[in-house]
């Protein structure tokens, strides 16, 4: 069957616009000098007039900005998810996440949502590292984490949510492709408390997920646990305890 070209542009430029994100972030935070346009279209490997293009539309929306000196960095916008999380969620956070990686062999991430975005807040990894990509910023129909934090959303809510994007050609092989699908499997997922995702991120890899809840009982964040679905899969319900408890702990975070 041939794909719709719009529908393969929609996705390939949010694909590309995640990927910018993610570049400027993870060099903000090594410590060294920023990337400009062109710099950062050889890094991320698009032609420099794209690359122009998408920066200039993530700045638009605050995602981005440029210093004066024309290298860009992540905006002040995206930082305030962390800030917001002023009660020591974020601090707190790494013991508990590091117990959890240990424990089942894998990275154990806390994880906000901005729109359609997911934002990594912190990842703590087993010692034995497995062979899959560490993202900061992922589309939120997608992951565990992301449909974790819409568990509350009601059929309309989500609709509403990504009624300006196109799902088809982001994600894994199981990624939802519509709305009406990622409500599916959240309607599936919330009588165990847990979300399971099976190669909806990247082929091969399963995501475990929980909401993390504020003192008023709102979704504030969700804590998640990926790796190798052959290893993680027989472990399901020792991992539903873990993250259970784990939530428990950060929920404590928050309303302390």
């Amino acid at each position: 069957m041939t794909a719709n070209p719009p529908q393969n542009a929609s996705a390939s430029s949010l694909r590309t616009a995640l990927r910018i994100v993610n570049t400027v972030l993870e060099r903000e935070t090594s410590g060294r000098a920023g990337f400009n346009v062109a710099r950062l279209a050889h890094e991320v490997g698009i032609d420099p007039s794209k690359a122009s293009r998408i920066t200039q539309e993530l700045c638009d929306r605050g995602l981005l900005e440029r210093r004066e000196d024309a290298t860009l960095r992540v905006a002040a916008e995206f930082f305030a998810l962390a800030r917001a999380l002023d009660h020591g969620l974020l601090g707190g956070s790494r013991p508990i996440l590091r117990r959890l990686a240990i424990e089942h062999g894998a990275s154990a991430r806390l994880s906000v949502r901005d729109g359609v975005l997911v934002r990594l807040l912190r990842a703590e990894s087993a010692p034995e590292q497995w062979p899959a990509r560490t993202s900061l910023v992922t589309p939120c129909w997608c992951t565990g984490a992301g449909r974790a934090l819409l568990l509350d959303h009601t059929r309309d809510e989500i609709a509403a949510l990504l009624a300006d994007y196109e799902l088809i050609g982001v994600g894994g092989p199981n990624a939802a492709h519509s709305a009406e699908e990622l409500v599916a499997a959240n309607d599936r997922d919330r009588p165990d408390g847990m979300v399971t995702a099976h190669g909806e991120f990247e082929h091969g890899i399963t995501e475990y997920a929980v909401p993390v809840r504020d003192g008023g009982g709102r979704i504030c964040a969700s804590v998640a646990l990926l790796g190798r679905q052959p290893d993680l899969m027989p472990r399901a319900e020792q991992i539903r305890a873990g993250l259970a408890a784990a939530a428990a702990a950060l929920e404590e975070l928050v309303s302390s």
